[in-house]
């Protein structure tokens, strides 16, 4: 049996999506303001990853 979704493993699948959904709107739209919010939201993705690929590799070392 498997175990049913907790809403953080929702969380995990959806967040991403619309993420990525928002920077492929925002791209498509020029404007100037539409420009900061892309580059905004391509830097904090990118901001997240790596964060998670730190506290990913701190937890390993230790």
């Amino acid at each position: 049996m498997s175990q049913p979704s907790t809403p953080s493993k929702m969380l995990l699948i959806t967040l991403p999506g619309a993420i990525i959904a928002l920077v492929m709107i925002l791209g498509k739209i020029d404007t100037p303001v539409t420009n900061v919010l892309f580059y905004i939201v391509a830097f904090s993705v990118i901001g997240l990853v790596v964060s998670s690929l730190v506290k990913d590799y701190k937890k390993k070392k230790n």
